[in-house]
């Protein structure tokens, strides 16, 4: 897999959730954690694209770790920011149905990061030769 579609998707998701925060856009606390997990899946989603390892005290964290702790926050930190209509209690069936797409997706990218973060059982992301851009 090209790592460039993760430089891409690591900048939109930084761009847009950091702003979002620093502007006080996002009300409920539920939705302010989740954009916060979302820009530092993205963040992580840059370094995997920029860097093929990067050496953090006495461990060495491959790009293939970054995308995996990269899918952990996205999968955790989506279906957060579709919380709050149901908590309140004024979600909408359109609301209802959003928030189980998103637990589902969620579910799904946790699953993927998890096992890319045990060295990709299931999911491939290419070789490890492959070049950062």
């Amino acid at each position: 897999m090209r790592r460039r579609i993760y430089l891409f998707a690591g900048v939109v998701l930084a761009v847009t959730s950091f702003p979002t925060l620093l502007l006080g856009i996002v009300e409920d606390p539920y939705n302010a954690i989740g954009t916060l997990l979302l820009g530092l899946g993205g963040l992580l989603f840059v370094v995997a694209a920029k860097r093929d390892e990067l050496e953090v005290g006495d461990w060495i964290i491959s790009w293939h770790q970054f995308v995996g702790g990269a899918d952990v926050f996205l999968g955790v930190g989506f279906p957060l920011t579709l919380l709050n209509p149901v908590i309140e209690g004024t979600a909408t069936s359109m609301e209802y149905t959003f928030l189980i797409a998103g637990i589902v997706g969620g579910l799904v990218l946790v699953f993927i990061g998890v096992d890319v973060l045990r060295g990709s059982h299931y999911v491939s992301l290419g070789s490890e030769g492959e070049s950062a851009l």
